[in-house]
């Protein structure tokens, strides 16, 4: 199967409160990256938790096949690392990772940095995550220290998948 084209379509919205314990409890199969604790979850979700140097607002979007939570990802405007917004999480259920559910998923944070006019945008990956750092960089990314990378221009991230995927987003709904 070709990377980053699903073969069934999923739907991809913003995450709402009663999704959170969801979320949590797909991410608690493994407690692997790309996720936290419920309760951190919850108070990132509702503003009350603020990684260093984040700004309002922040956002949620869901992966969904047949009704079931398969993947999120989060983001938030920030000043970290001279920043414009930072990827928080990105989660995908192990038999749904390879297939596309979290390009699309990246995709659809890159649509919400543009909208939010958030160019530089960072994510936080383990430096021993090589499946992570390939995937991002895949879509762009850079190395920008030991444990971060960045989007320069997170248009570009977009601009690579079409390069990469022959221009589809397919399976979207």
């Amino acid at each position: 199967m070709k990377r980053d084209v699903l073969s069934v379509p999923i739907r991809i919205r913003q995450a709402q409160r009663s999704d959170i314990p969801h979320m949590a409890r797909i991410w608690e199969i493994e407690k692997g990256e790309g996720g936290t604790s419920e309760d951190r979850m919850s108070a990132y979700f509702e503003a009350r938790l603020h990684p260093q140097k984040a700004l309002l607002p922040r956002v949620i979007y869901l992966a969904e096949e047949a009704g079931e939570l398969i993947g999120y990802i989060a983001g938030h405007l920030t000043r970290r690392y001279a920043c414009d917004g930072e990827l928080e999480w990105l989660y995908v259920t192990p038999q749904r990772r390879r297939t596309g559910v979290a390009s699309n998923l990246l995709l659809r944070l890159v649509a919400w940095f543009k909208e939010q006019q958030a160019s530089r945008v960072c994510v936080n990956v383990a430096p021993l995550n090589t499946i992570a750092h390939r995937f991002y960089a895949r879509h762009g990314a850079e190395v920008l220290n030991q444990h971060w990378l960045v989007w320069n221009d997170i248009a570009a991230a977009g601009r690579q998948h079409e390069e990469n995927s022959g221009g589809t987003v397919a399976g979207l709904r």
